[in-house]
């Protein structure tokens, strides 16, 4: 009897041997399994992507022959250019004007008007280097005061007028309006030394009444337009770049109450040099 059981007790630890090696082995598998889809979890990438944000660059200014900040945002949805003077180009972002919107030129922002009811900014196209545009709230990038968006302006520099080995450069542009008046506009940048540029600008505007598909005279859309334009530019150290400007503004003409709206028959016009 000792013989069988003995023989039976050994039997049945060869079989739980047996079973705990089964587990071990199917164990094996499943923390490896595990292992794994932990690891794809941790190599996962999440790509965010963001419809309301729109670059515009000077290729794309270039390409659309901007004359003013209505040509500039042409293919813009978000943005809308209201007023077909410069005195009353007033910009919006999906409705709300300028004056809930974060608008900067280099940085510094546009906070002052010369008229009420008429643009903050005023810029010559072709001095542009690029149009940043975020449009609606929410984004602390946008900056303060940005309620319905903001609009970012980087101007040239004179290195980016001047070809390589080239010191001084100039640019001169006309042209006439259909509608009774011309533009004309000088810009001229140099290198002062290795690190240093300066570019300098002046545009003039000057138009008369325009007229309707009828031939009636829209009155207060007259105007003369002076724009002044300097920037001193440079590197200071080969991490550090500092940049200064000065703009002029001059409108001259006879308007209404508000110049962004359309003058009515009977509405009084007013001499304004601002």
């Amino acid at each position: 009897m000792r013989g069988i059981v003995t023989k039976s007790a050994w039997l049945a630890s060869a079989a739980i041997s047996a079973m705990s090696s089964a587990i071990v082995l199917q164990a094996a598998p499943a923390l490896a399994q595990e292992a794994a889809q932990e690891s794809a979890s941790e190599d996962t990438i999440v790509v965010v992507g963001e419809t309301t944000n729109v670059d515009i660059n000077a290729d794309q200014i270039e390409r659309l022959q901007a004359n003013d900040l209505a040509d500039i945002f042409r293919e813009t949805p978000s943005v809308s250019v209201g007023g077909s003077l410069g005195i009353a180009q007033k910009v919006y972002i999906r409705g709300l004007e300028d004056t809930l919107l974060n608008i900067t030129v280099d940085g510094a922002p546009q906070t002052g008007t010369l008229f009420h009811h008429i643009g903050r900014v005023s810029i010559e196209p072709e001095l542009l280097r690029q149009v940043e545009v975020q449009a609606g709230a929410g984004e602390a990038t946008a900056g303060f005061g940005a309620i319905g968006g903001a609009i970012r302006f980087q101007t040239k520099d004179a290195a980016d007028l001047l070809d390589p080995g080239q010191r001084f450069g100039a640019l001169l542009k006309a042209g006439a309006f259909s509608n009774e008046g011309y533009k004309a506009s000088a810009t001229a940048y140099g290198r002062l030394n290795e690190n240093w540029g300066l570019l300098g600008s002046y545009v003039h505007v000057d138009r008369d009444n325009m007229e309707d598909g009828d031939g009636n005279t829209l009155y207060g859309t007259s105007a003369e337009q002076s724009l002044a334009f300097v920037k001193l530019s440079g590197e200071i150290s080969p991490n550090q770049r500092l940049s200064i400007s000065h703009e002029y503004r001059k409108e001259e003409g006879e308007f209404g109450q508000r110049p962004n709206w359309p003058t009515l028959e009977g509405d009084i016009l007013y001499p304004i040099e601002a």
